[in-house]
Order: C-alpha cells, then structure tokens, then sequence
C-alpha cells in the first residue's frame, strides 16, 4: 500500500536552519520500496526552483546525502507541477527499490543560496510506494 506523510510549512516560510524529518511507514519489512518528495506551493513562490538537502537515514544510523533539485516552472515562468486551484505539486524520487532499514527517516533541509527563509512553499511531504516484486 501507498503511504503518504506531509508536513504544513509555516506562513511566515521554511528556514533554512530547521529540517523537516519524516519517518516512512512500511507494510512489509521483506519488500522493498520507493520514497518520492513532494512539494506543494502556490503562486507566491519566487523561484523557479528548489534545492534541498537530502539525508536518508539507515536504521545503523548510516546517513545517505543528496542535493536535490526540483524544477518548479520553465524558463516562461509557468508552473510546471500538477494541481488545481493556487496550489500545484511537484514530485521527484529520492530512493528507488530500498528495503525499510535502509530508509528509517528522511531528513530534508531547504538549501536556496541567499534565501533564510522560503516562502510560498505549503506542504513537504514522502511519498512511500512498494516496488512490485518480480
């Protein structure tokens, strides 16, 4: 089963020195799984995109890092994730095919050079989905 997790980021923005931290939850500690971040944001963001910092936490405490980099409008400055109303979403995929102690928490920091604080932003969130066994 699909399990999602979002946290609601403050009106005032997300700063850049508190992390949002997730802890996915699995049905199956035998299978394994794919984690995608997703970003929910309305028309007041600035940008056209996202960095952010990535630790993947293993239940032995081995951290995995990543820059990743959302694209969230083209060069035109239209929005390029899904949605409706104010609100659009965009997703990327973090972990692909892991098993459950390799992924016990997610830890995802903004990083944009010279912002402190990210406004326009609404929801961060995982998004847990099992790999089909083959």
């Amino acid at each position: 089963m699909t399990h999602a997790d979002f946290v609601h980021l403050p009106v005032d923005g997300w700063l850049r020195t508190i992390p949002l931290t997730f802890s996915p939850e699995y049905d199956d500690s035998a299978a394994t799984y794919s984690i995608t971040l997703a970003i929910r944001h309305d028309n007041s963001y600035r940008y056209r995109n996202l960095s952010m910092v990535v630790d993947v936490i293993a239940a032995d405490s081995t951290v995995s890092r990543q820059t990743v980099d959302m694209h969230l409008a083209d060069e035109y400055g239209n929005w390029t994730g899904g949605g409706f109303g104010a609100l659009y979403q965009s997703t990327v995929p973090v972990v692909e095919a892991v098993a459950p102690d390799k992924a016990r928490s997610i830890v995802i920091w903004q990083s944009m050079g010279g912002c402190d604080t990210l406004r326009g932003l609404v929801n961060v969130g995982i998004i847990t989905i099992p790999v089909p066994a083959k």
